[in-house]
């Protein structure tokens, strides 16, 4: 678990706020337009805020990740008025914020430099379940040939441990394949009326489990998102359950790391069987926080470091120009010591 997670908006907004330039609130709908914002929250006289360039960002509900620049304000009717108009208009979900010394990408730059600063020092938690999968191919003389090298995600700088999902019973449904079917979706037999739960798809067939009835061939298999069509092929088999327990842990002796690019988990098939059942394996380790680009992406670094060292690589003009010397020299001082984690224990190294 992380000992700290906010959304890019929540360190932007404290960041913003360190250097004295923030405004932010929720809009409502009282003489909105595409091109007029209802602001009950501002409260400067008329054309203050176009008078001064404030920045005009959408940082949640309508609108989101918009950026626009103020044109009017009344403040009477509490409309601020944007030099373009948006293709819909704000309302009660949208939250604005507003600036007038750096734009809202001066300070995401300035957040993502401050996070690169610490890559591969102040290490955070990464989970994955969807990156590798127990697969088998058949060759030319139609034998079985299982897979026991998987790339493993570019995120991740160490393993600790990696667990194989549960198998349960249920069945292959080869055929015509259209569409991408959501996992845990309800699957049909639009002839016999069986039903199952999607686990897997592959290129020409499904797995499902929890299977009620008996799949035919011929017929077709529904989802609400996809489809498997005219079935050739009906056969037992196991499908992956979702879950992953530390029963089905695979013992750290029994894999390596090929440190190639990418980096590979090699199973050591002398003591580690792969069967062709289409199974996750949920991989557990740490790596670099990534750098943000939306608002809700989540940062798991100390905020109070992040925001001074994140000061630091504001413009300098910007900084001069508004006299916030003082605020940049402090911001050297704090951040000067930097946050560290560690790796785990029995963790492997993926990337030197």
């Amino acid at each position: 678990m992380a000992l700290f997670s906010n959304t890019l908006a929540v360190i932007r907004h404290y960041l913003a706020s360190a250097v004295g330039d923030l405004l932010c609130g929720q809009c409502g709908t009282t003489g909105a337009t595409t091109g007029k914002i209802y602001a009950p929250f501002l409260w400067m006289p008329d054309d203050y805020y176009q008078e001064l360039k404030y920045e005009v960002y959408v940082y949640a509900g309508t609108n989101i990740g918009v950026s626009k620049r103020a044109k009017d304000w009344v403040l009477t009717d509490l409309l601020l008025e944007v030099h373009s108009a948006y293709d819909d208009a704000c309302d009660a979900t949208s939250y604005i914020e507003l600036h007038y010394i750096f734009t809202e990408d001066d300070y995401r730059k300035a957040i993502n430099l401050a996070i690169e600063s610490l890559a591969g020092k102040y290490l955070v938690d990464i989970k994955d379940e969807t990156t590798v999968r127990l697969t088998s191919t058949t060759d030319n003389l139609d034998n079985t040939v299982y897979t026991y090298e998987y790339a493993l995600p570019l995120s991740m700088l160490y393993l600790h441990k990696a667990i194989i999902e549960h198998g349960v019973s249920g069945v292959k449904l080869t055929g015509e394949v259209s569409g991408t079917f959501t996992a845990g979706e309800t699957v049909t037999g639009t002839v016999s009326g069986a039903t199952g739960e999607f686990a897997y798809q592959g290129a020409t067939y499904i797995r499902l489990r929890k299977v009620s009835g008996t799949f035919a061939t011929g017929e077709d298999a529904e989802g609400a998102s996809a489809s498997c069509a005219t079935l050739t092929a009906v056969a037992g088999g196991v499908a992956g359950s979702g879950y992953y327990y530390n029963q089905d842990e695979i013992d750290p002796r029994d894999y390596s790391i090929i440190k190639s690019y990418p980096p590979k988990l090699k199973i050591d098939k002398r003591y580690q069987s792969v069967a062709n059942q289409d199974l996750y394996v949920r991989l557990e380790g740490q790596g670099t926080q990534p750098i943000v680009d939306d608002d809700t992406d989540v940062i798991y670094l100390p905020p109070d470091w992040l925001i001074q060292k994140a000061i630091t690589f504001l413009p300098q003009n910007k900084i001069q120009s508004n006299e916030l010397d003082k605020v940049f020299r402090r911001a050297l001082l704090v951040s000067a010591k930097e946050p560290r984690t560690w790796p785990n224990p029995r963790a492997q190294r993926i990337v030197e």
